[in-house]
């Protein structure tokens, strides 16, 4: 990524770990992500890098992509707004807030509407 005066150093990491978490390529994702990340999802709590790795890898199949809303970080917080595409649902509004520390991502906290999943058609 190209450092701009848009961007901050939570900013950044959190825009590297969404373009390669969109692009399904949760190894990369991981590389900024610190070991004992906590993550807090409409689905519950998730500890360690390797829960999380998990946990994104079976979400993974179907996702189609994400459009990016907006963007927002400092020294050590990023919020990132954005549509998340999936197989099931076309789009739903979305949000992650990190932090960060030493730069890697030491939490995550991710926002959206579960019960849009449970009510959706199925789309195949």
């Amino acid at each position: 990524m190209t450092k701009n005066a848009n961007t901050s150093p939570a900013l950044e990491l959190a825009l590297a770990y969404h373009e390669a978490w969109k692009n399904r390529d949760h190894a990369t994702a991981m590389k900024v992500v610190a070991d004992d990340v906590v993550s807090e999802t409409p689905f519950g709590r998730i500890e360690g890098g390797d829960a999380l790795h998990e946990a994104e890898s079976s979400f993974a199949p179907m996702l189609e992509g994400a459009t990016m809303v907006a963007a927002y970080g400092d020294e050590t917080t990023a919020l990132l707004m954005y549509y998340t595409h999936t197989q099931p649902v076309s789009s739903v509004l979305s949000a992650k807030h990190f932090t960060t520390n030493n730069g890697k991502i030491t939490a995550i906290k991710a926002l959206y509407d579960k019960s849009v999943f449970a009510n959706a058609p199925n789309r195949q």
